[in-house]
C-alpha cells in the first residue's frame, strides 16, 4: 500500500490519535494517583512521628544506655514500619533503626486494622519470639494469650510496671497493621519528616526523622499502570481497525471516481459512476457531478465530430464545384465558354467564402464567455434601422413588409453588432422563403421583465419533423434544398441569443408560414455592469 494514501494515513491517523490520547490520559491518571498515595505515605509518616512523639521524648528524658536505646527505636521502628533516626540538637546521630525488613509486619489478631488504641508492652532488651518478632500486640483477644514478658523497664517511667497506651494514627494505614494472610507491600516510600523533640521546660533534646515507611500505593500503582498499559493496546488495535475500516469507505467512491476518469481516458466516454448505494451526500453530489460533466464531454466530442463531419461534407460539394469549373475553364477554347465557367468557380468561391465565414463567426460565439463588451442598447431603435433595410427590398420584390414596434425605447443589455445580425439572419429567411405576394412582418413586444422580437412570415412553412433540429449546425428543412443557404444563419441566431441570456421559439404550419421569436431580458434599472 501506498504511505501517501489516505487508505494507509487513515488507520494512521487512528492510531496516533489513539496513542496520544492513551498516554495523555494515563500520564495524568498516573500523575495524580502518585500525587495522592504520595500525600498518603507523607501522612502516615507524619502521624505516626506525632504519635511517637512523647513516648520518644519520654526515653530520652530517661538517658538511656545507647544499647537499650538503639533497642527501644528498633522496636519502635518495627512497630510503625518505618526507618526511625534520632539526633541530637548539633545534628548527630543518636539512635537509627535503619530501614525496617520487608517480611516484618505488626499481627493483629482477628485480622483487621485496630483504629483506637492499642496497648502493647516491650522489654527494654525484648526476646525474639517464633512468628512474631520482638513485640507483641494485642487487643483482648484471649484466644491468643499474651506470653510472659517482662514489663517495660522501671527505671524508665520510675515505676514498677509501665504499660504505654499509644493511639494509633489515623490513616489508612494505623501503624501498618496488616492481617497475618494479607499483602505485604514489598517496596519503601521515599518520602520523609521530622519533628523536633523537647523536653520538660521546653528544652530542646534533638530531632526526630521518619523515613522508608511502607510505599502502599506502589501495588496500586503497578497495578493501573498494567491496565493502562493493555487498555491502551486494545485501544491502539481497535482504533487501527477502525481507521481500516473508515478508509475502506472513504476511498471506495474516490476509487470508483478513478476508474471511472481512467475508462474515460480510454476513449470510453459513456462510462458513468453509480454510487447510489453510498451513505455520504458528499461523495453522491460528486459523483452526479462527474456524471453531469461526463455527459457534457460526451455530448461536446460527439457535436464536434459530427460538426467536423457535417464541414467536411458542406465543404465538399463547393469545393468539387470549384474545382471541377476551374478545370474546364483551363480546357475550354471558347471564349464565352470559358467565361461562364469561371463565372461559375467565382459562385462556388463565394459560397465558401460565405459557409467558411458563418463558421468562424459560429466558433466564436460558441466559445465566448465573457460579456464585458456588451452595453445598453435600445433594441426599438435597432429593429426599426434593420427593418427599413428590407421593407425597401421587400417592396422591390413584390412582397408586403410590415412592423409593430412600440414607441418608447425599450433598453437591453447586449452587443448591437451581434444583436442586428440576429434580426438580419431572421429577416433575410423570411424574405428568401416567401414567394411573391407574401407578406413579411417584425414585430418587438414588450412584458414585465424581457422583451420579444418576433419575425414572421407567409413563405413554404417548416415541416414538423424538421422543426426539433431547425437551430442545429447544417440542417437544412426538406422543402429547402432548392433554396440557396449553408445551414448556419439559425444556428448562428441561436448561439447569439444564448450569449445574452434569451431564448429562441418557433412555430409553423407547412406552406402557411413560419413565426420565429427571440426572447431577451429586460435591462434592470441602475445595472449596466455585463456580468
Amino acid at each position: 500500500m501506498n504511505r501517501n494514501s489516505v487508505r494507509w494515513r487513515l488507520p494512521a491517523s487512528y492510531v496516533v490519535i489513539a496513542l496520544l490520547a492513551a498516554l495523555s490520559l494515563g500520564s495524568v491518571m498516573l500523575l495524580v494517583l502518585r500525587s495522592y498515595y504520595t500525600d498518603q505515605e507523607r501522612a502516615y509518616l507524619e502521624g505516626n512521628a506525632i504519635a511517637l512523639q512523647p513516648v520518644i521524648e519520654q526515653i530520652l528524658e530517661s538517658h538511656l544506655p545507647e544499647a537499650s536505646l538503639q533497642d527501644q527505636i528498633r522496636g519502635l521502628s518495627f512497630l510503625s514500619q518505618a526507618q526511625i533516626r534520632l539526633l541530637d540538637v548539633n545534628g548527630k546521630v543518636l539512635a537509627d533503626s535503619g530501614t525496617p525488613g520487608l517480611d516484618e509486619v505488626v499481627a493483629v489478631s482477628g485480622g483487621a486494622p485496630f483504629i483506637g488504641n492499642v496497648m502493647f508492652s516491650m522489654p527494654a532488651d525484648p526476646p525474639i519470639y517464633a512468628n512474631q518478632g520482638p513485640v507483641v500486640v494485642y487487643r483482648g483477644d484471649e484466644s491468643i494469650p499474651p506470653p510472659e514478658l517482662r514489663p517495660f523497664e522501671t527505671s524508665i517511667a520510675g515505676q514498677k510496671r509501665a504499660e504505654i497506651i499509644l493511639q494509633v494514627n489515623a490513616s489508612p494505614y494505623g501503624y501498618g497493621f496488616v492481617a497475618r494472610d494479607g499483602p505485604v507491600p514489598n517496596r519503601r516510600s521515599s518520602q520523609a519528616v521530622s519533628i523536633p523533640l523537647t523536653g520538660l521546660g521546653g528544652r530542646e533534646l534533638g530531632t526526630l526523622e521518619f523515613s522508608n515507611g511502607p510505599s502502599y500505593g506502589s501495588a496500586v500503582i503497578d497495578s493501573v499502570t498494567l491496565a493502562w498499559l493493555i487498555a491502551s493496546v486494545f485501544a491502539i488495535v481497535i482504533a487501527a481497525f477502525t481507521g481500516w475500516f473508515m478508509s475502506q469507505r472513504v476511498t471506495r467512491p474516490v476509487l470508483a471516481l478513478e476508474l471511472a476518469t481512467r475508462q474515460m481516458e480510454q476513449g470510453n466516454l459513456s462510462v458513468r459512476v453509480d454510487l447510489q448505494d453510498e451513505k455520504q451526500q458528499e461523495f453522491i453530489s460528486l459523483a452526479n457531478s462527474f456524471n453531469g460533466m461526463a455527459g457534457q464531454v460526451e455530448q461536446t466530442v460527439s457535436t464536434l465530430r459530427n460538426f467536423a463531419a457535417d464541414a467536411a461534407h458542406e465543404l465538399h460539394t463547393p469545393l468539387t464545384a470549384l474545382q471541377a469549373n476551374v478545370e474546364l475553364a483551363r480546357d475550354e477554347e471558347d471564349a464565352s465558354a470559358r467565361t461562364r465557367y469561371l463565372s461559375r468557380a467565382q459562385e462556388q468561391g463565394q459560397r465558401l467564402e460565405a459557409l467558411i465565414k458563418g463558421l468562424l463567426d459560429l466558433s466564436r460565439l460558441e466559445a465566448v464567455e465573457s460579456r464585458s463588451d456588451f452595453s445598453p442598447l435600445d433594441i426599438v431603435q435597432l429593429a426599426r434601422e434593420v427593418g427599413e433595410q428590407y421593407a425597401s427590398r421587400a417592396e422591390q420584390t413584390d412582397r408586403s413588409y410590415t412592423t409593430n414596434l412600440p414607441d418608447d425605447p425599450i433598453s437591453v443589455l447586449g452587443n448591437e453588432t451581434q444583436l442586428r445580425q440576429v434580426l438580419t439572419n431572421l429577416l433575410e429567411n423570411a424574405l428568401k422563403f416567401t414567394p411573391a405576394g407574401g407578406w413579411i412582418s417584425l414585430n418587438v413586444e414588450r412584458s414585465a421583465s424581457q422583451v420579444t422580437l418576433t419575425v414572421s412570415d407567409s413563405g413554404i412553412g417548416i415541416p414538423p419533423e424538421d422543426l426539433p433540429y431547425l437551430f442545429n449546425r447544417f440542417h437544412r428543412a426538406r422543402n429547402a434544398s432548392s433554396y440557396a443557404g449553408n445551414g448556419l444563419g439559425l444556428a448562428i441566431v441561436k448561439a447569439i441569443v444564448t450569449l445574452h441570456k434569451g431564448n429562441v421559439s418557433v412555430t409553423s404550419k407547412l406552406m402557411q408560414g413560419a413565426s420565429i421569436s427571440t426572447s431577451l431580458p429586460l435591462l434592470q434599472e441602475g445595472r449596466n455592469d455585463p456580468a
